[in-house]
């Protein structure tokens, strides 16, 4: 979307057209989603949740993202760091796709940037890039983040009833399927190596536009964040609380609303 139409090849014409009609859609969507919603319902329904994070992946984002430019392409060097490392734990260890597939990479980002927020002050004091022992901490503290995040996560939604929701928690799914801790232990270490060895030389140390570029990223990656909680504290919330990202005028306000609380329901 950001090449000019003139300039754009017959497959960046079809890229746009698809952009272009997902845009539509999430809008109309979210337009009638909005109309069904009542003052008094304090957590999203299923429908509610979709509408709301199409249209601000399809619209919001894609906004923020082609009015900056640079940021885009921090961001896509660090979505390219997970495909990476994704690939190598595949190759590595055939079969364990559909557990990665569960939340598991949305986990380490949400993971990484709490480690990164409840350390900044810290780090922020170096004042040129994080050295390689600091990066080794903040792989051994996120590692810690994503085991709790996947021991108490079942991927229950706000709406979920009672008689339907999971009762086993990632962590024992992975265990399971034979996802053991040294597999997801050097996975992590080896994605946040990748991501802020990277970056930090590229910033000279400022994390605040990293943590930025994580939460953005963590939402585009996260398949239903309506059903995670620590992508939905981590990320979502901060987002929607900054303005920086999905935009409140965009939206009836109660209905925003209801996507700027903390995590209350059962996870």
């Amino acid at each position: 979307m950001t090449v000019p139409a003139p300039q754009r090849t017959p497959a960046q014409n079809k890229q746009v057209g698809t952009a272009t009609t997902q845009r539509n859609r999430a809008s109309t969507k979210v337009k009638k989603q909005e109309k069904t919603h009542r003052s008094s319902r304090k957590t999203p329904r299923r429908g509610d949740a979709t509408a709301f994070f199409d249209s601000s992946r399809s619209v919001d984002i894609v906004d923020w993202l082609v009015a900056n430019p640079s940021e885009r392409e921090k961001i896509e060097w660090m979505a390219r760091q997970v495909g990476d490392t994704c690939e190598q734990v595949l190759k590595q260890h055939p079969g364990t796709h559909p557990r990665l597939a569960d939340h598991f990479w949305c986990d380490v980002l949400a993971a990484l940037v709490q480690v990164l927020t409840e350390a900044l002050d810290e780090i922020d004091k170096v004042p040129s890039r994080v050295s390689q022992v600091t990066v080794d901490l903040l792989g051994a503290r996120t590692r810690e983040a994503v085991h709790t995040q996947r021991a108490g996560s079942k991927g229950n939604a706000p709406c979920q009833q009672k008689k339907t929701r999971k009762t086993v928690s990632r962590a024992d799914n992975d265990v399971a399927a034979g996802l053991h801790d040294a597999i997801l232990e050097k996975a992590v270490k080896d994605l946040v190596t990748a991501l802020m060895t990277g970056v930090t030389e590229a910033t000279h140390g400022a994390l605040d536009p990293i943590i930025l570029r994580l939460q953005i990223l963590t939402i585009l990656f996260c398949p239903d964040p309506y059903a995670h909680k620590a992508v939905w504290d981590y990320c979502v919330v901060f987002l929607l609380k900054q303005g920086i990202v999905i935009r409140s005028q965009n939206y009836l306000q109660q209905f925003y609303d209801m996507f700027k609380q903390q995590w209350t329901w059962p996870t």
